[in-house]
């Protein structure tokens, strides 16, 4: 039977936020990190690039939080949202079709606002989880029935981070936006004893851990720059851990921490640098500053991985990796953490809407901040170069500005084959480029708003948003056009042009499309009605000869579907390949496909026909 199989993903960047921690949470066992993005929780796999774990049981709550269970080998996973929501979840691998399942263990409401961090305790049965809410910050709780287990007190404010110590005596310390260190012991927990003199007043303590093994210490950081150690048996202050003999000073607030060992912890702040410690000599062992102050290097979380490795996490998303005793980043791994809105193939390219544009077909892969907002299209036809249409009124060669425009380019196009794009404008104005050069070939005044157009060799169409009618031009001199017989029941959303010009498939904002003969101007079938939500993108198969038969839709339900023009009712499907829409889709091959969706992700997939 026809189907199509997930192969391979391309997983996003941590999610980050200004003046915020992004706690990361590391697995030895898997060798694989875990965090949050958007509406998901990820985990990825350091060994194996291809896999990655995409947990969506948060439904439209926001993840903000996902730490690994400490018993070796569970596969428990807890993640927490800005709902106040925590979920233990878990993932069972299947080999043959490279697919991770995820199933949920159990759910509670713990909080009534944001949960920022959430520490399992040694035996991998207590959850103590913390935030932001009306009537608490904080609970204890089994992860198993969700009952009480102790009582978070001592806080004034949002509390930022939470530390079971690991072992027995069992104790548990909680930082808060208040500059409080408040430590408990249990179960049941219960409060033992505060700090509000070690960190400056007013200034929030933004991360805390116990050293592993016996817990004999708790390291506390936070805005204040100061790294303050604490007795992790009775919370009594201990010293400042401060470098003072070598002249180190703290250029910005400390965002993260992780223990390596019992005696060595890192740390990261926003100067942009990772720091090693020595707890009990109060000595930097080692550091790494990235190069300038820009906003995009400060570092907001960092966790210690096995073999004397750290990654950390850059404002933008990036993950770096260090290794003690090397004395420049081992490597890096970007990509995005916003909703991809455009995408090409043969060069794998893809477009955000924050203007982040990714090459993944360079080793390692080439980051490019190039627009300040949506990034509208992207023509890939001349590679290493690459020409695209944002938001930001403008249409840049490789970053380089070469046209504004007098207007939003609200809907636009690329025929990657041809080297030139479409694009409409807020003013109503259809508009033909040379993809790099950024020159008006030509351009002519609409009738009404377009809500879609779609370009290919020498023939451009417009979805017209008042009459719902597909305006079709020569793109050679825009003198030629005419309208389709029929038009479509709602706004159109998508247009893509057959490469033999012999067909036209326009989507609409309901989820229908409907495959006009550009030959005849009639419609050739309405039957493709599957899906139940916006059509985003429609792209054709390659085929060795002139007949096109097989179409891939991706819409906003989440779902993909294969249409076939000879027989207009079978079809090829995959249900909920991206969480919260599919946004784009291409034919990477004529027997597999490439999806980008608003979780961030990219996937690739094979079809089989058989």
């Amino acid at each position: 039977m026809p189907s199509i199989q997930f192969d391979s993903v391309i997983p996003p960047q941590p999610a980050t936020q200004r003046n915020f921690t992004t706690h990361l949470s590391y697995d030895e066992a898997s060798n694989a990190i875990a965090y949050p993005c958007g509406k998901s929780a990820f985990v990825r796999f350091f060994d194996e690039d291809e896999i990655a774990i995409q947990f969506t049981g948060h439904g439209t709550a926001s993840v903000t939080v996902v730490r690994f269970s400490p018993i070796k080998g569970s596969q428990y996973i807890c993640s927490g949202d800005d709902s106040g929501k925590v979920i233990v979840w878990g993932y069972a691998r299947d080999e043959k079709s490279k697919s991770i399942q995820t199933t949920i263990k159990s759910e509670f409401q713990v909080l009534a606002g944001p949960i920022t961090d959430i520490s399992w305790d040694f035996e991998g049965r207590r959850l103590c989880v913390v935030g932001e809410g009306r009537d608490k910050f904080g609970a204890f709780i089994s992860w198993d029935s969700g009952n009480t287990l102790g009582e978070i007190s001592g806080h004034s404010q949002r509390i930022n981070a939470c530390h079971f110590k690991q072992s027995r005596p069992m104790r548990a310390i909680t930082v808060g936006d208040d500059g409080a260190v408040v430590f408990y012991q249990g179960p049941p927990f219960k409060f033992i004893t505060s700090d509000r003199v070690h960190h400056d007043q007013g200034k929030f303590v933004r991360d805390v851990q116990f050293s592993p093994g016996n817990g004999e210490y708790a390291i506390t950081v936070g805005y204040d720059r100061k790294i303050v150690c604490f007795d992790g048996k009775t919370g009594e202050f201990v010293k400042y851990v401060e470098d003072k003999k070598n002249g180190e000073e703290i250029g910005g607030g400390i965002f993260a921490l992780s223990w390596i060992d019992g005696d060595r912890f890192v740390t990261a702040s926003a100067d942009g640098c990772i720091r090693v410690w020595a707890v009990k000599s109060s000595k930097i062992v080692q550091k790494w500053q990235f190069s300038g102050k820009s906003l995009e290097n400060q570092q907001v979380g960092v966790v210690a991985i096995k073999n004397d490795q750290i990654v950390s996490l850059s404002l933008d998303g990036t993950l770096n990796f260090f290794r003690i005793g090397e004395s420049s980043i081992v490597k890096t791994i970007k990509g995005h953490n916003k909703g991809i809105t455009a995408l090409t193939v043969s060069p794998l390219l893809s477009g955000s809407y924050d203007g982040r544009i990714m090459d993944w077909s360079t080793n390692p892969e080439t980051m490019h901040n190039d627009h300040s907002n949506l990034i509208v299209a992207i023509d890939n036809s001349m590679p290493p170069k690459y020409a695209s249409v944002s938001w930001d009124d403008t249409l840049k060669i490789s970053g380089i500005p070469k046209y504004e425009f007098k207007g939003q380019p609200k809907v636009s196009s690329s025929a990657n084959d041809s080297g030139i794009m479409a694009a409409v404008t807020d003013k109503d104005v259809l508009m033909i480029l040379d993809s790099y050069k950024g020159e008006i070939l030509h351009e002519i005044s609409l009738t009404e708003p377009a809500s879609a157009v779609g370009i290919t060799g020498d023939v451009v169409a417009v979805g017209l948003a008042q009459s719902y009618n597909i305006q079709v031009f020569r793109a050679s001199d825009l003198s030629v056009s005419y309208t389709l017989s029929t038009p479509l029941r709602a706004n159109a959303s998508c247009i893509s042009i057959s490469p033999s010009k012999k067909y036209l498939a326009a989507g609409d904002v309901m989820g229908k499309i409907l495959l006009y003969d550009l030959e005849t101007k009639n419609v050739t079938t309405s039957r493709w009605a599957f899906h139940t939500s916006r059509i985003n993108a429609i792209s054709w198969r390659p085929s060795d000869t002139d007949v096109e038969d097989l179409v891939a839709t991706a819409s906003l339900d989440t779902n993909i579907f294969i249409y076939s023009v000879k027989r207009p009712m079978r079809t090829i499907k995959y249900l909920n390949a991206h969480k919260d829409g599919v946004t784009a889709v291409l034919w990477d091959t004529s027997a597999s496909l490439v999806t980008a969706g608003s979780d961030s992700c990219i996937k690739k997939w094979s079809v089989d026909f058989e």
